[in-house]
């Protein structure tokens, strides 16, 4: 097969950022087939091995040997090519540099410098809580265990999942899944609910819904689509109660914020603690203050529960809040060095799965703002 570099680099780099479409995974599977850019691109996959190169960049003279690499790209394939001791994945890495100048600035010490300091998206963990006592740690590998009331839980592609056996007891049993900062989880509950769970949340349920109607408590943020029951489903918040029949959903309730339940599809009838009601439609959204007060207003759903969908939507929003949201997602603490900073509002999208890096050099390219990493603390300033 005739191999052009740079069709190698773009399908590569496409493939690292997940944005591939069906007609070139079938190109890279094909480039996968030859053994020497296949185990480049396990190298590339390394990020040891990625930033231990770019540390050599720092003293190679870069600029001459690209001016080569170009001169040989129409001569010769590709798993020839020696450059830098056959390291077919130290060529890449020096073109991923030199052909994407959103990225490099001429600087490498710089370049260097910023990717050391990339800081990676969150990913399904979560520990499950049993109604015997055990601790289990979920989201590394499957799992498959009985629940002492005689439900089997299962754990597999990225879901955990119930179902009640012949020794099921009508004893009230409670499983609670914790979710960390950094984290997700997806739980198929025992009725046919799904719920998905964003970072830094908790979600306590029955392990069989044997009542006359189906409770689950929240703290945090989840998007619930409910299974349709004549038993109504009541989800339980600190600032009150939403209470449903089969709909989708999603709820934001983080201790000491402002919670919202946002109404995609069905009806939401959300009681407060003052016990005001309100019914929502879709499109519409309870928000309840951090002194109780409840009101209802018309909202871009998208905004609000975008992120189980893998993207965050921000409209006109104070970046103090929007780092607040990337602090849960990426484990990371933001300290702003001007307090004027956390009133400037954005609008636009971020894919869920990037890494913090993308959005923070928009940032800076806007010339309001500058960053600098320090482990897992990020310092924005003027």
């Amino acid at each position: 097969m005739k191999l052009d570099l740079y069709s190698v680099v773009e399908l590569f780099r496409k493939s690292f950022s997940t944005s591939l479409s069906d007609e070139e995974k079938e190109e890279l599977d094909d480039v996968l087939r030859d053994n020497y850019l296949k185990k480049a691109y396990d190298q590339l996959s390394d990020e040891t091995f990625v930033l231990d190169k770019f540390r050599e960049f720092e003293e190679y003279k870069y600029k001459p040997a690209f001016n080569k690499l170009k001169v040989y790209q129409h001569r010769i394939r590709i798993r020839r090519w020696t450059i830098w001791g056959s390291s077919i994945a130290a060529v890449l890495i020096l073109v991923f540099v030199l052909v994407r100048p959103w990225k490099y600035n001429g600087n490498m010490q710089e370049f260097v410098k910023e990717t050391q300091h990339i800081i990676p998206p969150g990913s399904s963990m979560a520990i499950l809580k049993l109604a015997d006592g055990r601790m289990i740690e979920i989201g590394k590998q499957p799992l498959k265990l009985k629940d002492t009331q005689g439900s089997m839980v299962k754990y597999e592609n990225g879901r955990l999942s119930y179902s009640s056996g012949k020794e099921t007891t009508i004893t009230e049993a409670y499983n609670e899944l914790v979710v960390p900062v950094g984290g997700e989880c997806h739980v198929l509950l025992e009725d046919g609910t799904d719920v998905w769970l964003n970072a830094d949340s908790k979600l306590k349920y029955p392990i069989v819904f044997n009542g006359e109607s189906r409770e689950v408590v929240l703290s945090g943020e989840a998007y619930f689509e409910v299974k349709k029951d004549n038993r109504p489903f009541i989800v339980n918040l600190e600032s009150g109660d939403i209470t449903v029949l089969g709909t989708s959903f999603g709820v934001s309730a983080y201790p000491g914020y402002p919670n919202y339940t946002t109404l995609v599809r069905g009806s939401v009838r959300f009681t407060s603690l003052r016990r005001e009601q309100i019914v929502l439609t879709p499109g519409e959204q309870a928000v309840v203050d951090i002194f109780g007060s409840l009101k209802k207003r018309n909202v871009d759903v998208e905004e609000f529960v975008g992120w189980k969908d893998g993207v965050f939507i921000f409209k006109d929003k104070p970046l103090a809040e929007i780092m607040e949201i990337l602090e849960r997602w990426y484990g990371v603490h933001v300290i702003f060095q001007d307090n004027s900073l956390k009133e400037l509002e954005y609008t636009g999208s971020l894919e869920r799965y990037d890494s913090i890096n993308t959005f923070l050099q928009l940032l800076e390219k806007l010339e309001e703002i500058q960053y600098e990493i320090k482990g897992n603390t990020i310092v924005l300033f003027k």
